[in-house]
């Protein structure tokens, strides 16, 4: 009896076996046939409206008017660029492997939604067009630990798939800000004037004629101006890029903007860029602010300097100590002996 219960066992498995092998195989066969899918099938982007971003503490969103995409609620342009290397993966990146279709794996690939909370949770990509219709709804999650991809899953899909790379996902509203501050151009500081803290102030002056490029307003014969601090000092003006910003009614004391250095720097063109910067460093960084001045009649660069300003008016900015660090010395560092 034994003999026969194990025969028909037997017959039954590979029966049982055969079936999911060419269900399996059927499905693989449509697959390739289909082609592999992307993140995002096809997009207009000037008739997209709003990229919203979550993750676990923040919630945020770009907004695009006029062909410009401007960042939360500080309204500062995006980088255009950034926004345009995540649309363009998400256009052209595959949908690889299926991982799981169990929900309860979600937390180990950090594929929860950022609004159930808990533990493991993704970054949330929702694309909106301007009539407030969906275009994407994606959950990004961690990265594959060993060799290269990404972890994704559709909103409201249980199943989690690969993706053969990560996606260039900013998770923080600086992350995506236009980072230039102010560029020189084809132009040069001519005039150079530094007030400290303790109100001693010194100007610098470009002087063509002598041997020296630069000279002290005040220098005496016995002094000897070190000349490369001083282009170190006016490169360091040439462009200025920031790493964070904050509200100007910040309290100074937050971010080391107690004592403050005093920069006003005149450029061959007219331009006149005044800069006040923190005097104490604060997580390896000097928080700025600035206005910018012309001397010209320059009706275009004038646009542009207004444009500027009301940009920056409400704001102060952290830019890296090692960039800006040059510009906080005193008159005697600028000297050496003869």
């Amino acid at each position: 009896m034994w003999k026969i219960l194990f025969a028909l066992t037997t017959v039954l498995a590979a029966t049982g076996f055969f079936l999911v092998w060419q269900e399996q195989g059927s499905s693989r066969a449509a697959n390739q046939m289909s082609g592999p899918k992307t993140l995002l099938d096809e997009l207009k982007v000037e008739k997209l409206a709003t990229l919203q971003i979550r993750t676990a503490d923040q919630d945020f969103e770009l907004k695009q008017a006029d062909g410009t995409w401007r960042v939360g609620e500080s309204d500062w342009p995006a980088d255009s660029k950034q926004v345009r290397r995540l649309l363009l993966a998400l256009l052209e990146t595959k949908v690889g492997d299926k991982v799981t279709g169990n929900p309860e794996r979600h937390p180990r690939l950090e594929l929860v939604d950022p609004e159930a909370g808990g533990s493991g949770t993704a970054k949330r990509l929702d694309l909106i067009d301007q009539q407030q219709r969906s275009v994407l709804q994606l959950l990004i999650g961690k990265l594959r630990e060993q060799g290269d991809g990404q972890y994704i899953r559709f909103f409201g899909e249980e199943a989690a798939f690969l993706i053969a790379k990560q996606l260039p996902l900013a998770d923080s509203e600086v992350g995506w800000m236009q980072k230039n501050l102010f560029s020189l151009g084809n132009a040069s500081i001519q005039v150079l004037k530094i007030q400290t803290p303790r109100g001693v102030e010194y100007i610098l002056e470009h002087d063509t004629e002598a041997t020296d490029k630069w000279k002290l307003l005040d220098q005496q014969d016995v002094e000897q101006l070190n000349g490369s601090m001083v282009d170190r000092m006016v490169r360091a003006l040439r462009s200025l890029e920031f790493d964070d910003l904050k509200s100007n009614k910040t309290p100074p004391k937050e971010v080391g903007r107690d004592e403050i250095f005093q920069i006003t720097g005149t450029a061959s063109d007219g331009r006149v860029l005044k800069m006040s910067i923190g005097a104490m460093e604060v997580a390896k960084q000097h928080w700025i602010s600035l206005v910018l001045k012309s001397g010209s009649d320059n009706q275009t660069m004038n646009q542009e300097i207004e444009l500027l300003n009301q940009k920056v008016g409400s704001w102060i900015f952290a830019i890296p100590a090692y960039s800006i660090q040059v510009l906080l010395k005193d008159r005697s560092a600028l000297l050496e002996q003869k």
